[in-house]
């Protein structure tokens, strides 16, 4: 069933006009009265809804709350930096469809891919469309942000539970599995898990985030764009399969 999001605190039983999607009900799902679908409220509740008028906008009726719980037990934030061509796009779009909570990019010291200050803006306002796509098809409860933060010395990550830092360094090294981490993790705890450029990272930084927890990918060199979704999918493993391992 279709999904929408807004930024609207619904009720059921009321009628509501719709906003920013108008054209997609309109357009491309061309809506009929009596037709249903899913709205994710500001509260990331999601209401069972049923069109009532499609006039010059779509007007529909809250008719339920339905019960759900798409989202990961824990919170992980991906740190990253640009990608070459639509990697980067590819790799937020994958990551919204496996429960990333937000993104943060920041400059690499080997970044490749350089964006201007003077460009952001809009380049985050693409960004922000495909993840919004990417949590409407995937049936997520909320829209993960995306914004450009500073370099990874200047990045304050006491608010995280957990700092995990993928290292290609410790490709050879068993005793970086992500296992003895997840040992230190609980459900509702949030993460912050940063991955590096195409040209992976400098020595400086290496030696900046190894207070952290400094962890291997699987005993394989992982593209930067498939790193995230290597780690998504192990905390999906790990958090959200009944606790028989």
């Amino acid at each position: 069933m279709q999904r929408y999001f807004t930024d609207k605190e619904l009720s059921a039983g009321k009628v509501y006009t719709s906003d920013s999607d108008t054209h997609h009900m309109k357009n491309v799902m061309r809506f009929k009265p009596g037709q249903e679908f899913h709205m994710v409220d500001i509260g990331r509740t999601t209401f069972l809804c049923e069109v009532t008028d499609t006039d010059d906008r779509v007007h529909y009726k809250v008719v339920s709350e339905i019960e759900e719980s798409p989202e990961l037990p824990v919170r992980m934030s991906i740190f990253c930096p640009l990608l070459k061509g639509e990697k980067f796009e590819w790799m937020i779009q994958k990551s919204t469809e496996l429960g990333a909570f937000d993104f943060h990019i920041f400059e690499a010291d080997r970044s490749v891919v350089k964006l201007e200050a003077r460009k952001r803006a809009k380049r985050l306002e693409r960004y922000s469309k495909i993840i919004r796509e990417a949590g409407e098809q995937s049936r997520r409860n909320m829209i993960p942000h995306i914004n450009f933060g500073k370099s990874l010395k200047n990045t304050d990550f006491e608010a995280f539970d957990a700092v995990i830092f993928a290292y290609e360094g410790n490709s050879g090294n068993p005793a970086t599995g992500l296992n003895r981490v997840f040992k230190t993790i609980g459900p509702g705890d949030s993460i912050a898990f940063v991955f590096g450029p195409e040209g992976g990272f400098s020595d400086n930084e290496a030696a900046l985030m190894e207070r952290f927890h400094s962890v291997r990918l699987g005993a394989r060199i992982l593209r930067a764009e498939t790193a995230p979704l290597y780690a998504l999918s192990a905390i999906s493993h790990q958090f959200e399969q009944p606790a028989s391992h």
